[in-house]
């Protein structure tokens, strides 16, 4: 499976927890210049390149003005060969979405939507820097649904300082209230050089401790699988069938070509990232240049180690077999006495021939799996 991913480098304002690359209405950014480079950069894409997965992400693909989404659909559709898509995905975040802007986009090919709420509490959206409150969330939700897609997922952050365990299991009834098929919990991450962190590192906000943090989400996990969301992955859960399947082709080494500024690609053994500035993207792109200022091709064995670690986030594991089929490499030559070590300590466990996370590993995964890269 081959995925495409598009990132769109605007957003109204900046959430206070977020280090992706964008620029705000205030940082200027030529919208009909980026659409005009990004229909470049998609036409040069190899000539039999037909994806099964799209994502269209951000930024925020929303903060588009419908003439300007009405363009970019076009150039999509006109660029690539869409025929083989099963799974058409975009982002959009409540205080965006009009009626207008979701049957562009519908128009457009995507049958799923991904909601960006990541709090049904007022306080969190405020300290989280959101542009939207509960409310507007809601009804972005039913704007959705009124549009006629029967794919949704809506996005939740964990760990938002201030919430107490009340609050973290109303945030997750209300999700499963409204019904999506499909449901992000994700670790507030304090990235370098963000307001939120600097509001931590000053003692202006407190992290709840490691303790609470796993009581929480595994109260959450629990509540989620009652309402019949299956657990997939770490941090995603989905009701039967609904598992993403572009972010399935990340997590088991598939893949993808990545188009718009600080957009990353995997492709034919190399990895490269396109440049994190969109005036700087535009000019290469115009000079018929290329617009990535990184590129690695990472050794067979580095890259196996890569992919395992990434696989073993699904809970039902790494399949050996299919892991061989992909890599080369035998999950065992690659890691085989950690593994023992790690079923020792009730951290692993082997079944049917996959090797997969226990229950008690999940919220420290990345520490257990760290030593394999």
């Amino acid at each position: 499976m081959t995925g495409l991913y598009i990132h769109i480098p605007f957003c109204l304002s900046r959430c206070k927890y977020c280090d992706f690359y964008k620029l705000t209405p205030q940082e200027g950014g030529n919208v009909a210049l980026f659409l005009q480079c990004l229909e470049i950069e998609l036409q040069r894409l190899p000539s039999a390149f037909s994806p099964e997965t799209v994502f269209i992400g951000g930024g925020t693909p929303t903060a588009l003005e419908p003439e300007n989404l009405t363009t970019l659909f076009e150039c999509i559709n006109q660029s690539i060969d869409l025929s083989n898509v099963i799974e058409f995905s975009s982002e959009a975040n409540p205080g965006t979405l009009t009626p207008e802007k979701l049957a562009i986009m519908k128009a457009g090919g995507v049958n799923r939507v991904s909601i960006g709420v990541q709090s049904f509490n007022d306080k969190a959206l405020r300290l989280l820097g959101r542009i939207h409150n509960t409310k507007e969330a809601v009804e972005g939700y039913h704007l959705v649904r009124n549009a006629g897609f029967e794919n949704v997922n809506i996005d939740l952050i964990q760990s938002i300082p201030g919430m107490n365990p009340q609050d973290i299991l109303d945030d997750a009834r209300m999700a499963i209230n409204l019904g999506p098929e499909h449901i992000s919990y994700y670790n507030l991450i304090y990235e370098q050089g963000t307001p939120i962190t600097k509001e931590r590192d000053e003692g202006r906000i407190a992290p709840p401790g490691e303790d609470d943090e796993a009581d929480h989400y595994f109260a959450v996990k629990s509540i989620l699988e009652e309402a019949h969301y299956g657990h997939y992955e770490i941090s995603n859960f989905c009701t039967p069938s609904h598992e993403c399947k572009h972010n399935l082709l990340y997590w088991q080494g598939g893949e993808y070509l990545g188009c718009g500024p600080s957009a990353h690609s995997h492709w034919k053994g190399a990895r490269f990232g396109n440049i994190q500035n969109l005036q700087s993207y535009c000019d290469r792109l115009l000079r018929n240049e290329n617009p990535f200022d990184e590129l690695e091709r990472l050794p067979a064995e580095d890259k196996a180690r890569e992919t395992l670690v990434m696989w073993m986030r699904l809970l039902r594991g790494v399949d050996k077999k299919a892991f061989y089929e992909l890599t080369g490499s035998e999950v065992d030559a690659l890691c085989g006495q950690s593994i023992r070590e790690m079923e020792e300590e009730s951290l692993l466990q082997q079944f049917e021939n996959h090797v997969a996370l226990t229950k008690q590993a999940l919220f420290i995964s990345n520490s257990v799996l760290s030593e394999w890269v």
